[in-house]
């Protein structure tokens, strides 16, 4: 299916907000979030919930994935979850997750929501926020918590309120590293940047932040502002020439394999296992793109 493919950017969009809605639908992200929760006044929240099928619809047609994020209170986000749950949804965002039960619960009831709605059994995704330090020592329980489970996120604002920290690198560094580990040994795709999602200062700026983000290990960036998303996309886009090099690190590799040889030079580069492995998952990253990869 393709939410199944990872997501390169995804764009925060409130709910109850048309006009930010048809902006959106031409915008370069690859999915978009309709926020249920802090984008969303609780007097708007009925009228967004009712409003969901027609903005699924719109967002199939400009070729977006579609995702809801719910609110973190159970009651609030059992109404949220009996709304969005129709067909058009491909992922939900679940905020303030702090153990592997609450992820469960919600699967659970995920389950019985889509037989209601006529809906495929597991088809809708879940990208999880962690935003409390009482969550980090219940990560790798978290990430491998349901096999909807396919990425994960840190919400700076909030990580940051319950720490009594600034969102700044210095603050979420250790929290964001913590977290990528945790999605990594689970096979979860890592989501995020070392900044403030809040910050809204200029795309040259940002380019530097998402980039340092991806040498790190992070797939991906939910962004609530379109201007990021051209970089967010050709940091996560393989270049040409990426894929150039990388076919031939692998086409190298593989003859020196065939002839006994562990590792190998190729410009001036040592090839061995993990240099040849890393090379072979951008060109599958590249592959599930499509021709967008070698733009």
């Amino acid at each position: 299916m393709t939410n199944d493919l990872r997501l390169r950017s995804l764009l925060f969009v409130p709910a109850a907000n048309d006009k930010l809605l048809g902006s959106a639908l031409g915008k370069p992200c690859d999915a978009v979030i309709l926020d249920l929760e802090d984008g969303t006044h609780p007097s708007q929240r009925e009228a967004a919930r009712s409003g969901l099928a027609s903005a699924y619809a719109r967002l199939q047609a400009a070729g977006k994935r579609v995702a809801v994020r719910i609110n973190g209170d159970w009651l609030t986000a059992v109404t949220d979850l009996r709304a969005a749950v129709q067909p058009g949804l491909d992922w939900l965002v679940l905020p303030k997750v702090e153990h592997a039960r609450d992820v469960q619960l919600l699967a659970g009831a995920l389950t019985t929501l889509e037989q209601e709605a006529g809906m495929a059994a597991g088809r809708v995704r879940l990208l999880l926020q962690i935003e409390s330090a009482q969550a980090l020592v219940h990560l790798h329980a978290i990430a491998a918590a349901s096999p909807r489970v396919r990425g994960m996120m840190l919400g700076s604002e909030d990580f940051s309120l319950d720490c009594g920290s600034l969102p700044t690198p210095d603050a979420l560094l250790t929290p964001s590293l913590m977290l990528l580990y945790a999605a990594r040994a689970a096979g979860v795709q890592p989501i995020g940047f070392i900044a403030s999602i809040a910050e809204l200062g200029s795309a040259d700026d940002f380019k530097a932040v998402v980039e340092r983000a991806r040498a790190l290990g992070f797939r991906g960036a939910v962004v609530v502002h379109p201007k990021f998303l051209d970089a967010v996309n050709a940091c996560y886009t393989p270049s040409a020439q990426q894929l150039t090099d990388a076919q031939r690190i692998v086409d190298a590799f593989e003859v020196a394999d065939a002839q006994g040889l562990g590792a190998i030079r190729v410009g001036d580069q040592m090839v061995d296992k993990p240099v040849y492995r890393r090379a072979l998952a951008l060109l599958e990253e590249g592959s599930a793109q499509g021709p967008q990869a070698a733009a």
